[in-house]
């Protein structure tokens, strides 16, 4: 019976998440002959039908990468875990060992099952609609440096968890939690400076007119970066972007070189500023705190079912800690559809809260209006999506909110 109920909780969520899927490609195809209203004067029908086009096409895609999901997921649990457990069991005496062995053993496997995924979405789908721009060697390499890294840095840390595990009481998942935070705020303030690069090449700013904009605008806000700089990301992905990314003496603002090549120094100075909009409202501390809060639930989810010898018994795996803290794992994923809305919704508010931040500090939402509607036209991202799916799938609300929004504002005395 506990096989039979794990199985249909994990097709049930799979289930949820196609119907989502279907919603949104019904809901986005019906809308593809005609330009919403308000944006009639900015985006050409041409550009909306791609944009209902490429939606449809990556939920397409997003079916079939679920339905492949829960296939490895239950090959894993019904005989992939038992068949590395005891091929690495018979020459790996040390159940710490083992135990590390079979979780990187699964990470590599999963990573290359995963790679038709890949390529199909790269090579396929941003392929098809001129977004991708990665040659297979770079993806090759990508692949690789991503693999050799997680690797790396997750070796030490699974044995370390496994042997707090075998030697401490009952609360070892308290000292696990408090380890992962601490190696979460580590990662933060070394990511910039050691981990980025190994991706992307980063220059710094150029002087002009936009430097001088956003410097102009640091001063206003109040923000001490540790540096402006452009990332390649035009060698990958014609998409543009910027982010604000390291803790401490590490911080860095980075623009994505395709951003600067469609935006104004107008709309440049208006992005940044939503940006900073984030910085003013603690939205970074507002997310490590939520981090810490969920992690804890989870560390104390994974505190009770690994000491559990029926937990991996009941689906035919031998006990031991590594292979109790997966099946934890793959029975927790799905939860987090579940509260995705609520995520989605504490997101939502932050996004708006810095797109209000943002045009009080530039003088006016035209700019950002503006600098919006260009990302959205030219990365092809529907006008129109399915109001249930965003709210389960969209870290930041869909353009006509966020627009109406800034008109709202805009018009407030």
């Amino acid at each position: 019976m506990p096989v039979a109920l794990l199985t249909l909780f994990l097709a049930a969520a799979t289930a949820v998440g196609i119907w989502l899927s279907w919603r949104q490609s019904r809901h986005v195809r019906s809308r593809r002959g005609a330009v919403p209203a308000d944006f009639a004067g900015a985006v050409g029908l041409a550009d909306h039908a791609k944009a209902a086009d490429y939606t449809v096409a990556k939920q397409k895609l997003a079916i079939l990468t679920a339905l492949w999901s829960l296939a490895v997921t239950l090959a894993w649990l019904f005989f992939g875990i038992t068949a590395l457990h005891r091929l690495l069991g018979a020459f790996l005496v040390s159940p710490v060992l083992a135990g590390t062995g079979l979780i990187l053993a699964m990470t590599v496997i999963s990573g290359v099952v995963d790679i038709p995924v890949d390529l199909a979405k790269t090579f396929g789908v941003e392929a098809k609609f001129g977004f991708n721009r990665i040659s297979p060697r770079l993806f090759a390499m990508d692949w690789a440096k991503g693999m050799a890294l997680n690797l790396l840095v997750s070796a030490p840390l699974i044995f370390g968890l496994l042997w707090l595990i075998g030697a401490m009481s009952g609360l070892w998942w308290l000292w696990a939690w408090a380890g992962f935070l601490v190696f979460t705020g580590v990662l933060m303030a070394v990511y910039p400076i050691w981990i980025a690069p190994i991706f992307n090449k980063f220059k710094p700013l150029p002087e002009g007119e936009v430097k001088s904009r956003v410097e102009g605008l640091l001063a206003r806000a109040g923000y001490r970066a540790g540096g402006l700089f452009v990332m390649d990301g035009s060698k990958r992905s014609s998409h543009g972007n910027a982010y604000f990314t390291g803790f401490g003496r590490t911080k860095r603002i980075v623009f994505f070189d395709t951003l600067l090549e469609r935006l104004s120094p107008d709309e440049t100075e208006a992005v940044l500023a939503h940006e900073l909009g984030h910085f003013r409202h603690h939205d970074t501390i507002r997310s490590l705190v939520r981090l810490a809060g969920v992690s804890l639930v989870v560390f104390f989810w994974l505190g009770v079912a690994v000491k559990q010898p029926w937990f991996t018994d009941w689906i035919g795996l031998p006990h031991a800690d590594a292979a109790a803290i997966i099946v934890a794992m793959i029975c927790i994923g799905p939860v987090g559809l579940i509260f995705a809305p609520l995520t989605n919704w504490l997101s939502w508010q932050a996004e708006w809260r810095a797109d209000s931040y943002a045009a009080a500090l530039t003088g006016g939402t035209s700019h950002l209006a503006s600098a919006l509607i260009k990302l959205s036209r030219d990365s092809a991202s529907t006008l129109t999506p399915d109001p249930l799916f965003a709210r389960f799938h969209y870290s930041h609300p869909p353009l006509p909110l966020r627009l109406a929004r800034l008109r709202t504002a805009a018009a407030a005395p």
